[in-house]
This record gives structure tokens, sequence and C-alpha cells, in this order.
């Protein structure tokens, strides 16, 4: 057990030109584990890393670049770099997120952290158009659109579009604290009243600097109107 661990950990220390060497240490360690079922989770993981790398070939060799799917031991890595790709390469941009689903589902990817990483991967390489086909597909988002709107908040993404992905939340609190971090204050206002809290109208207050703004929560606050 404790030679099969080490020759695992010799082939993940292989360089990006040790290729060969790297594929021997790990079929000598798959075989090792193999041979006793208290180590078949560690030839499980030997295995898909194994399947990893080669996936990770073809894939180079697939789209004919070597920053495609560079060699490592992280399938979240992987995806992330297909979808950055499909960025870079709008004639193969299906493609390459046809090929990042084809990978999450051969390993097992749980849809709620393939959800997080098409999310910060599309906003991150600026696939605005994308991310909101996402959003708006058949099938529901398993976390919600938070995580939207918040990645528009970040990309600095005008405010129809910001609130597109806060309106599908049916949260007025987490609806109030996401207009809140998009400097969206007369929505904020909006949420805050249908809680009826002072608390998060003076919250505003404190913290926008609009004349007006400043005005409408003290009509509220004064009248009671929240």
């Amino acid at each position: 057990f404790v030679g099969s661990l080490a020759l695992a950990k010799k082939a993940l220390e292989c360089k990006s030109n040790e290729r060969e060497r790297k594929v021997r240490l790990l079929n000598d360690a798959s075989g090792i584990f193999g041979q006793n079922k208290e180590t078949a989770f560690h030839k499980q993981c030997t295995d898909d890393y194994f399947e990893l790398i080669r996936d990770q070939e073809v894939l180079r060799n697939k789209y004919g670049n070597k920053d495609v799917a560079p060699e490592c031991s992280s399938v979240t890595s992987t995806m992330v770099s297909l979808i950055h790709h499909a960025a870079l390469d709008p004639q193969n941009s299906d493609r390459l997120l046809n090929d990042t689903e084809k990978l999450a589902k051969k390993f097992r990817i749980p849809d709620k952290r393939m959800w997080h990483v098409k999310i910060k991967a599309l906003s991150e390489s600026g696939q605005w158009p994308v991310l909101k086909a996402l959003a708006g597909s058949r099938a529901k988002s398993p976390i919600g659109y938070k995580p939207f709107a918040r990645a528009a908040i970040k990309g600095k993404r005008d405010a129809q579009e910001i609130i597109r992905y806060i309106e599908r939340i049916t949260q007025p609190e987490e609806k109030y604290d996401l207009y809140c971090e998009a400097h969206l204050w007369n929505r904020a206002l909006d949420e805050a009243g249908k809680l009826r809290d002072f608390r998060r109208v003076a919250n505003v207050r404190s913290l926008c600097s609009s004349a007006e703004i400043e005005a409408r929560c003290d009509s509220m606050l004064q009248s009671g109107g929240v």
C-alpha cells in the first residue's frame, strides 16, 4: 500500500514532458491498489486521474492548442480551461462547451458544482450571452439565481441585466442584499418596504450618496410607510 502511494505521488510530481513515465507509474500504482479491497477507493482515484490526463491530451489534439485542457490533476480546472477557451475560439465555442458537459458527466461532477463552475468561468471570460442562455434554459438552476446576480454585479453589467437575475430570486431578504450590493437603492427600498423593515431602510440611507434616495428613506421612516 505504501509503495503504491509512493508511485502515485511520483506520478503527480512528473513534469509535462515525462508523460510516458507518468502513465507507467499510474498503471503500476493502480495494479497494486487493485490487489486489495481496502484500497479500492485509491485505485478508482488513480484510474480517474489516468483517464483525465488521457482526455486532456485528446482535447488538446482535437483543438490543436496546448492551452486547451492543460495537463493537471483537477477536473474542475480542465472544465474552466475549456469554457475560457470558448470565449477565444467562437467558431468552436459550442463544441468546447459540449465537451465540458461530457467531461463533467464522465467524472461524475455533481450538478450544483457544475453550475457554479460554469457561472464563474463564463462570467470571468465575458461570455454574458451564454450565461443569460444558461439562466433561461429549461433546466432549473439547482443553485438558484443568486450566483448569476453576483456574477453580473461583479462583472459591472448594466442594471437591467442585474435586475433580470435578482427578480428570479424568491427571498426578499436576498433580493434586498443583492440590490444593495449593486447600488440599486430604489429597488432595495422596495424590498425593505415589503419586509416592513425600518432597519433596512436606515441602512440604505447610510450607504447611498443620493439626496433623492435619502429623501425617500426619510419619508418612509417618518410616515411608517414600510
